[in-house]
């Protein structure tokens, strides 16, 4: 660095300095704020021209596929495995209302408990629900089989 530069940042810094002193800066705040001018020109100017700094690396991928919902829900399911769980029964209760409403039926239809099964609505009905993980197998399996012909096998 020559010695130009290191005068012009010195200079750079007693500007600075002045200018807070100009608008009140009062005590050795001036001097300070010359200092810290002065040496963050030094640190910038110092940088050898055409060098750039390297990008962080990237985080490796996770492997072995899926999404963060599977874990999400997974991870739930284990927090609050026969425990009421609000949010669980609401998502479960909205999915089988939609299911059933793309057949044209309600939920209070006794035709919507019939295609659902007494038990499972009943459960989705009730305001607490305390599932283990068959229990939501066995919801989760009811709304799927909403989608299959009524006569149709499993």
């Amino acid at each position: 660095m020559s010695r130009r530069v290191v005068v012009q940042a010195m200079l750079l810094g007693l500007a600075a300095g002045a200018v807070a002193w100009v608008f009140g800066v009062q005590g050795p705040r001036p001097i300070l704020i010359g200092a810290c001018v002065t040496a963050g020109t030094l640190a910038v100017l110092s940088i050898p021209p055409g060098w750039y700094g390297s990008w962080p690396h990237r985080p490796r991928p996770r492997s072995g596929g899926g999404s963060g919902q599977v874990w999400r829900l997974a991870n739930r399911l284990r927090r609050f495995q026969n425990d009421h769980d609000p949010a669980l029964q609401r998502r479960l209760r909205t999915l089988a209302v939609a299911r059933l409403r793309r057949l044209g039926l309600e939920w209070d239809d006794p035709r919507a408990a019939e295609r659902l099964g007494p038990d499972v609505h009943a459960a989705l009905s009730a305001p607490a629900m305390r599932p283990s993980l068959h229990d939501v197998d066995v919801v989760v399996s009811a709304i799927e089989r909403l989608d299959q012909p009524e006569g149709a096998g499993p």
